[in-house]
Order: C-alpha cells, then sequence, then structure tokens
C-alpha cells in the first residue's frame, strides 16, 4: 500500500466521533508511511474489534508522537501522548476515574507507544503483556481532561517496557503512574 499523500487522508476519528481528523503532533525523524503506521495501529487498537472499554478507547486522542534519542545511552525512545475529558463510564461509585480504567488506559496507551518505537526503528513489535504495575496518586473526576505521557524505557530482543503517567490537566494533578513490561508470546502447545 503507497503512503498517503498527507495525514489528513487516514480518516482518524476526533473524540467526538467527527469525521473531522485530530493530527497529531509529531516530532522526529518519521517517514509518512511510518507516521500512517502508528495512526493505523492506535485506530485498530482503540476503535477496532471487541467491545471491552470501547466508548473511553473510540474518546482517546493521541496529541504528540515524539521520537528522540535518550541522553544518557543514546538510545531511540518514544513519548506518546493521549488526552481525553472524562466520563461517566469512566468513575467508579464514588465519582472518581475507576482503577480498571486506569489499567486500561495504562495498558493500550503504553502498548501503543511501543509499537511505535518498533515502527521508527524497524523492530518486532508482537509483544504481549508481562506485568502492569500502577501507583494511584489522587482521584480525577467527571469533566476533568486527562493527559497520558507515555514514554518507552527499554526494548529489547524479548522484553520491551514503557512509563505511563495519568495527568489531570483541569485540577493540574497527578493521578496515577503505570510501569508496563510486555513479553514475546510463547507458541501455543497444541
Amino acid at each position: 500500500m503507497a503512503p498517503p499523500d498527507s495525514l489528513d487522508s487516514l480518516g482518524v476519528l476526533n473524540a467526538s466521533g467527527d469525521e473531522q481528523p485530530v493530527e497529531p503532533r509529531f516530532i522526529g525523524d518519521l517517514t509518512l508511511r511510518q507516521r500512517a503506521s502508528i495512526l493505523k495501529f492506535a485506530d485498530i487498537i482503540l476503535r477496532g474489534e471487541g467491545e471491552f472499554a470501547k466508548p473511553t478507547g473510540s474518546r482517546l486522542e493521541m496529541t504528540e508522537v515524539a521520537v528522540y534519542q535518550r541522553q544518557e545511552d543514546d538510545k531511540t525512545q518514544v513519548r506518546m501522548v493521549f488526552e481525553i475529558d472524562m466520563a461517566k463510564d469512566m468513575l467508579n461509585s464514588g465519582g472518581n476515574l475507576h482503577g480498571g480504567c486506569t489499567m486500561f488506559i495504562v495498558d493500550v496507551c503504553s502498548s501503543i507507544a511501543l509499537v511505535a518505537l518498533g515502527i521508527a526503528t524497524g523492530r518486532r513489535y508482537g509483544f504481549v503483556s508481562q506485568a502492569i504495575t500502577t501507583v494511584f496518586h489522587a482521584p480525577a473526576t467527571a469533566g476533568a481532561r486527562l493527559s497520558i505521557v507515555n514514554h518507552t524505557v527499554s526494548y529489547g530482543a524479548r522484553t520491551v517496557s514503557a512509563r505511563t503517567e495519568i495527568w489531570d490537566k483541569t485540577n493540574r494533578r497527578l493521578v496515577a503512574t503505570g510501569i508496563h513490561n510486555q513479553m514475546q508470546p510463547s507458541a501455543p502447545k497444541l
């Protein structure tokens, strides 16, 4: 498939489901084809098959993808930011961001960041979750705008990891942090 002429032709929907695409800001050395691949993968994960957490996933907006060289070891890394407005389907009975919703957000957003790093570096990216460690810092309530900031941490041949911070932009506080470790899937035993 030939790369699109522009990112506008990718048809990524914004959080309200309108046909106007949300175009994230890309920083770093990514070809148009790599950008399109990242957006396509994110769209499949957030809006594709399966109904689990579909309302939340479909509202996540990718706002930034930055590919950079980490100063400490000169390895290529990705910083990826998503945003979402808190809605009733994300709340627990106390009116705050549900812990399960927090875990879902950490899982999918960090996974997309790790795939973006695989695409950017031309490396394998078919990993599965091994462990997600999450720390809850402060509640987020309905109507708050959340910013989900993901940083890839390591990308080896067998395991990869990313760090996620969920920020309440409305109230200017850190809601949760997570570390997501992924591994190569083992072949099915029949």
